[in-house]
């Protein structure tokens, strides 16, 4: 009788365990209330094929510049699009068409400023203060 018994706790217990797991997969996952952060020396983003599309990473002081946080987001070949980045001395932005002949580039660096534009075929116009 005390074995009936024990057989049958285990049963119910086992199925118990196992509705709470096919639950489990069942019902949608959610998200948590409040939003982490989420704290590293450097992220990169991949697309659905695996091809890196986006970095954010910390270039560490070289002889002649400080340290820089630079963001890329690149085209699905790899060519760099967009370059944004931040240093002690300056920041500055930068764009490249597809064709990887045709750039803007806007700088300041320090006291200076500019804005260089170049098309293909290398006609560039550059715009100072």
């Amino acid at each position: 009788m005390k074995r009936e018994m024990a057989l049958t706790a285990l049963t119910v217990t086992n199925l118990a365990l196992l509705a709470g797991l096919g639950l489990g997969r069942i019902l949608p996952a959610a998200a948590q209330g409040e939003p982490g952060v989420l704290r590293g020396s450097g992220l990169e983003i991949v697309d659905s094929e695996g091809r890196l599309r986006a970095t954010i990473t910390i270039q560490p002081p070289v002889e002649g510049a400080t340290e820089t946080a630079l963001l890329w987001l690149m085209q699905p070949g790899g060519q760099p699009a967009v370059k944004i980045g931040a240093s002690l001395t300056g920041a500055g932005l930068s764009f490249v068409g597809g064709d990887d002949q045709s750039y803007v580039i806007l700088d300041a660096d320090g006291a200076e400023t500019r804005l260089k534009m170049v098309e293909p075929g290398g006609r560039e116009h550059l715009i100072t203060p």
